[in-house]
């Protein structure tokens, strides 16, 4: 029989949000934008599915290209009718129902454009969601809070929902309502960097990594 991998909880499920609008890039698809010769979507799902499996795809276009990375049918996923189209969150929501009916207990977020996320930053926010597992987490690099990097309980899905439905489409605000404990991090904040302007990826489509 073979053993589990400690460090891929089987009750964590990966979420990786890819449904914006991309208004910053003219309004391309953020995740697929390459990066050093991939998408950036590419390298967000190689470092999620290195921690948790099976990896969700919030995406509400270009569903072919995000099917190639994450083949399942039910892998792939656009906003849910209610939500569509109200930032982030609709996704977070969307992602976290899917996770419930996948019999997972929460959901490890990221966005598809930091393609510079590392497994050994994921792992360290899934450990602290272990220890208190009933709890929210989220990163904090170097005095930036970082909502959309993080582990969020499905048990969260009424308080989002109520969230969505007053017009409140504010990351920060749920994370806050929702107690989340912030995990610190030094020298790493380049991973957290949002590749989300033209002069943020300019320079870096074609170099090697």
């Amino acid at each position: 029989m073979a053993m589990k991998n400690p460090s891929r909880p089987s009750r964590v499920i990966g979420l990786l949000l890819a449904g914006g609008e991309g208004r910053r890039l003219g309004g391309r698809d953020k995740g697929m934008v390459p990066w050093q010769g991939r998408p950036m979507a590419a390298w967000v799902f190689a470092a999620l599915s290195t921690v948790a499996s099976p990896v969700l795809i919030s995406a509400n276009r270009s569903l072919d290209d995000y099917h190639a990375l994450a083949p399942a049918p039910d892998q792939v996923f656009e906003d849910d009718t209610a939500v569509h189209g109200q930032g982030p969150l609709a996704g977070l929501l969307t992602g976290l129902r899917r996770a419930r009916a996948h019999g997972a207990a929460a959901v490890l977020v990221c966005p598809c454009d930091t393609p510079e996320m590392t497994p050994t930053i994921l792992v360290k926010l899934v450990s602290a969601w272990q220890a208190a597992p009933e709890t929210a987490v989220i990163a904090e690099c170097e005095g930036r809070v970082h909502p959309l990097h993080g582990v969020y309980p499905v048990a969260l899905v009424p308080l989002l929902e109520k969230q969505l439905q007053q017009g409140n489409r504010k990351v920060m605000a749920f994370a806050e309502a929702a107690g989340v404990q912030r995990v610190a991090f030094t020298d790493v904040s380049q991973a957290f960097k949002n590749r989300n302007r033209p002069k943020d990826i300019e320079d870096n489509s074609t170099e090697g990594r």
